[in-house]
């Protein structure tokens, strides 16, 4: 007989995270608010049924204290991005893909739309034969700015030399179906910004074509008619965050060593719009700025990685002095935390997780003056309702340990959803990207809650040469990797050891990308790992600078030219030490991908198994760096979890 009073019914048990949950949690991406700050308009990507990818589509929800439930704008049936406000609010600019007939051409690519801001019929821009992306409209509303590869598509035999085309900055003119160039044809654009009075762009620019050639850019000024580029910059590292004073005589940019695109993050710095000399207006600042916003006093507003979360401050461009507005406030897609501000940065929109909420879209007000100026923040959306209260997620502990050199990191603690008891739970040390990256303590990570829900502890640390601690600690990891960065991730296993947390004998490793490098030299370099999963990893660099799109990256980190130093390169490959290996390792990689080519994979995976190391490769087709269809992500993480389950 229940104990239940009448009428009143049990509280539903949550659930742990499974392989489906994943496919059930709706994500909602680059917020955009209106003009005047009354709506904000984003893409929220949800796994359909009979599709394998997410999918995109405009979605709009109003800012007053009563808000009002979130509604779709758009119906493409491919998919609709990159939501963009006219300067007066009347129209939202996108990027879609979708099928009009024989009326337009080009179906096949993604084109420029525009429809009323209450929403209606969406009419093409113009018609690009490779497709459109990163739209801006001007100032004034007269014309809308974009980026596409020029040329025609490779698509002869034998392929001669790499098939490479610039990609170029347009202007088009909505109700003028024709694009213009605006920059020439032998020079790629990676990213813009319109100056205030629309007559000319910033621009992050680089001679050649090729995803490498982005590390050797550099920073532009370029008519909005169209004409030469004026370089205005003599860079060393990579740019991003271009904004542009008010008076439009300072370019302000955030300048570091980044792994790869999109990442930003690093010092701000000012230059002449004519060119001159720049200023570092952050040196020593303990975070990593990576967004900014000029306002009308003459300061910026910027955004920035900050340890395990994001901060939001406001900067003097005058004298460098700063004032936090918004502190331990994780906001921003997953590359980069970044914000959309109106005209007068009064109000922002952003994307925001905490411990127990999923992204959602958030609204900030900027109140107060000098030391009691702040951004207040209220929710606009809850898009996973039910996840949020039915899921039983379990919590991260932010912790601080002693890594090499005494230098202190910072990591998240994930203990097993339940408490083992007798024994200390076995321990997945799960290693990030980049290694520009980080670890924030967000809501949710699939793969954390699925080790948490199987009964594994979880460590995420964020060793030297990830973001959020400054420039140095960022550039510590330069020609030093599988150093002292791999003593701070083995340093936070030994601290959970010896706090008693997990079981020291019961220890597995898994990593993606720069994380899948780390694992891969983990298991040539230590034996505690009882089990160890290489996710799009690299384990030889002589070959990856042959066949990656990325080459620059690997000199840049490694520190040495390979036809130079062919040595540098052995001492820093997994390979070279593959005859110490006994741990148990599952290789997963994607067959496209051109970051990390999949000879990386094939090339570990033949030297385990030659030493008759328990060994498993799996190889993805079509997949690239990152996974996008249902199926091998449902496969990818059910393989991994299945792995250490096997073998720990």
């Amino acid at each position: 007989m229940s104990d239940t009073p009448t009428g009143i019914s049990e509280i539903p048990q949550r659930t742990p995270v499974s392989l489906d949950t994943l496919f059930s949690l709706r994500t909602p991406v680059d917020p955009r608010i209106s003009p005047d700050g009354a709506r904000v308009a984003c893409t929220l990507m949800e796994w359909i049924p009979g599709r394998a990818t997410q999918r995109g589509r405009i979605w709009l929800v109003d800012t007053n204290e009563h808000g009002g439930e979130p509604r779709p704008l758009t119906t493409g049936s491919d998919g609709d991005y990159e939501p963009r406000w006219s300067p007066d609010g009347r129209s939202l600019l996108f990027v879609s893909k979708r099928d009009e007939g024989d009326k337009a051409p080009y179906n096949d690519k993604p084109q420029l739309y525009t429809m009323p801001a209450r929403g209606g019929d969406a009419h093409r821009v113009c018609s690009m034969p490779n497709g459109a992306a990163d739209p801006e409209w001007s100032p004034d509303g007269t014309r809308v700015a974009f980026l596409s590869l020029d040329g025609d598509e490779v698509k002869a035999e034998p392929m001669v030399d790499e098939p490479l085309r610039h990609q170029r900055l347009w202007i088009a003119r909505p109700g003028y179906d024709t694009a213009e160039p605006v920059t020439p044809a032998d020079v790629t654009i990676w990213s813009y910004a319109w100056s205030p009075d629309g007559t000319q762009f910033a621009v992050f620019y680089s001679t050649g074509p090729g995803e490498t050639d982005w590390y050797r850019g550099q920073i532009g000024i370029v008519p909005a008619a169209g004409g030469a580029i004026q370089q205005v910059s003599i860079l060393s590292r990579q740019a991003g965050a271009l904004a542009w004073s008010r008076d439009g005589h300072t370019i302000y940019y955030v300048s570091g060593e980044w792994s790869d695109r999109p990442l930003v993050g690093g010092d701000i710095f000012a230059i002449p719009a004519q060119g001159g000399n720049p200023r570092n207006l952050t040196p020593g600042i303990q975070g990593n700025p990576s967004w900014l916003y000029a306002l009308e006093d003459g300061r910026l507003v910027f955004s920035a990685w900050d340890g395990l979360t994001n901060t939001i401050g406001a900067l003097n461009a005058d004298d460098g002095s700063r004032c936090q507005l918004s502190a331990d406030f994780i906001i921003g897609d997953q590359a980069r935390p970044q914000l959309s501000a109106t005209p007068d940065g009064r109000r922002f929109a952003a994307v925001h997780t905490e411990a127990g909420r999923p992204w959602d879209v958030w609204l900030g007000m900027r109140e107060g003056a000098g030391a009691d100026e702040h951004i207040t923040w209220r929710q606009l959306t809850r898009f996973n309702r039910i996840a949020e209260e039915t899921l039983q997620i379990a919590p991260n502990q932010r912790i601080s340990y002693t890594g090499a050199d005494g230098w202190q990191i910072e990591a998240l603690y994930t203990a097993p959803l339940t408490p083992t008891r007798g024994t200390p739970p076995p321990l997945i040390l799960y290693v990030h990207g980049g290694p520009t990256s980080a670890f924030r303590d967000m809501w949710m990570d699939t793969l954390t809650q699925l080790f948490a829900a199987a009964g594994y502890a979880v460590l995420r640390a964020n060793p030297r040469g990830s973001m959020g601690r400054g420039v140095a600690f960022a550039d510590a990891v330069l020609g030093d990797m599988g150093g002292k960065d791999y003593q701070d991730v083995l340093a936070g296993v030994d601290h959970l050891v010896a706090q008693g947390l997990v079981d020291g004998e019961r220890i597995g490793i898994y990593g993606w990308s720069y994380g899948g490098f780390m694992t891969a030299w983990a298991v040539t370099h230590t034996t505690r790992f009882k089990a160890a999963v290489m996710g799009a990893g690299i384990c030889d660099y002589h070959s990856f600078h042959a066949q990656s799109n990325i080459p620059d990256w690997d000199m840049r980190i490694i520190g040495a030219d390979p036809n130079e130093n062919p040595q540098a390169y052995r001492e820093k490959s997994a390979i070279t030490y593959v005859a110490r290996v006994n741990t148990p390792t599952l290789i997963v990689h994607g067959e496209a991908d051109p970051c990390v080519p999949v000879n990386q994979a094939y090339a570990f995976f033949r030297a385990l198994r030659e030493r008759a190391i328990p060994t498993e490769l799996a190889v993805y087709p079509r997949e690239r760096h990152g996974f996008r269809e249902r199926e091998h992500i449902r496969d990818l993480y059910a393989r991994i979890l299945g792995w250490f389950v096997r073998w720990i």
